[in-house]
């Protein structure tokens, strides 16, 4: 749990950004219980700072408004189905229609930090 994936343009940069220009953003983050949190967004998604993972009474399968998450701009929604994270990202970035190919496309994935005991 605390896997981050992030999906969005390949090219875009600190300059596009300042400029307002869109990128078209997905985010997977693994929760407990196989739980999957998608996020998308028409502007860069933050790495979420989240107190726990935990995924006790989280609305499952149901898509909500984004304004949970003040970087969300077009909704989320958790869930355990992998497909359907799947299916509603490659169906988002067909529908937008500004990725001309796939070869567009940037991804970056975190691991979460592991704290050792100390000695």
């Amino acid at each position: 749990m605390g896997f981050v994936f992030d999906l969005g343009p390949r090219d875009y940069g600190p300059d596009d950004e300042e400029q307002g220009c869109e990128a078209i953003c997905a985010q997977v983050v693994v929760l407990q219980d196989d739980v999957l949190l998608l996020r998308r967004s028409r502007i860069v998604l933050h790495r979420l700072n989240l107190g726990d993972h935990s995924a006790d009474d989280l609305p499952l399968d149901e898509w909500l408004d984004g304004e949970h998450f003040e970087d969300c701009t077009d909704g989320y929604m958790f869930t355990q189905d992998v497909e359907l994270v799947a299916d509603a990202v490659v169906s988002w970035f067909r529908d937008i229609c500004l990725v001309v190919t796939p070869d567009a496309l940037g991804c970056n994935y975190e691991f979460p930090d592991e704290l050792l005991p100390l000695d």
